[in-house]
């Protein structure tokens, strides 16, 4: 009967480690960026710097590719699946356990959907309440989940957005663009960069009350455009404390999503709120 236990924590665990990645609830780097400019990065001014960035972001339509979550709390255990992408549409992401799929999650513009295949429950919930509130569109999600600095609903960053942003330089080997534009008015953001590599370290949005962000480590290049392949969360669903680190292997992405990839209404299954969620890992 252990086997089963381990599998129910898994799925909701990987539920939870997702939603808190989408929803920006707290992560941190699990080792520092590495250089992704070359060695002239460090002698660029702010401006630079900031044309850099917007030339590594190049547009793309669909991606699919293999994603690893290495759970540490609130039990230890490696899950593996594919993230496959819509660019502004969609984000569909499965994940197994020993061959397995234990738990697969959709968002797109409208609603947040996760399930646990082995215990059939499911989550369905406005994007709205997952997100606090905050007008984030499924394109701000999707540049938030791969480390791509964005405009809050405006696309791709490109060289022409950059009369919008202010730059800033920081006494730790770090840089600072803050769009000048707030989320609903009145919630700022900010991308934090290395001087090194104009690589992206982190993402950090100030409610007023609260700051909640993301921290990147790991850039891949691909054909002029970057990514960041890893993050790690540090953050609570409820009492209980989710402790994970998300990797994504950029040597196998697919530039396109196949019609499978698609959340579809789980028969059977009972539905349950985030509440009950976190109430089932406290008690795991």
């Amino acid at each position: 009967m252990k086997l089963p236990r381990t599998l129910h924590v898994a799925a909701f665990a990987a539920i939870a480690a997702i939603i808190s990645v989408a929803a920006l609830t707290g992560c941190r780097a699990s080792r520092p960026a590495a250089a992704g400019t070359g060695e002239h990065a460090a002698e660029m001014t702010l401006a630079e710097r900031a044309s850099d960035v917007a030339a590594a972001n190049l547009p793309w339509t669909q991606l699919n590719l293999p994603v690893k979550i290495a759970v540490k709390s609130p039990q230890k255990i490696s899950l593996s699946g594919r993230i496959y992408m819509r660019r502004d549409r969609d984000i569909y992401i499965t994940l197994r356990v020993l061959g397995m799929e234990v738990a697969n999650m959709y968002v797109n513009s409208d609603s947040v959907y996760a399930a646990d295949k082995l215990h059939k429950y499911y989550i369905a919930e406005p994007i709205k309440d997952i997100f606090a509130g905050a007008s984030l569109s499924i394109g701000d999600i999707q540049d938030a989940l791969l480390g791509r600095p964005f405009i809050n609903g405006r696309g791709n960053l490109t060289d022409k957005m950059l009369s919008g942003v202010t730059l800033t330089d920081t006494p730790d080997n770090q840089w600072i663009m803050t769009p000048r534009s707030k989320i609903n008015g009145k919630i700022e953001y900010r991308f934090k960069f290395s001087k090194e590599s104009n690589a992206l370290m982190s993402l950090v949005f100030n409610t007023g009350s609260k700051f909640y962000g993301c921290t990147y480590s790991s850039p891949a290049e691909i054909d002029g455009s970057r990514f960041m392949e890893r993050i790690a969360i540090a953050t609570k669903v409820g009492k209980t404390a989710i402790d994970a680190t998300i990797t994504f292997d950029f040597n196998k992405v697919k530039w396109e999503v196949p019609s499978s990839a698609r959340w579809r209404n789980p028969s059977g299954y009972r539905r349950i709120t985030p509440a009950t969620l976190a109430k089932s890992l406290g008690n795991k």
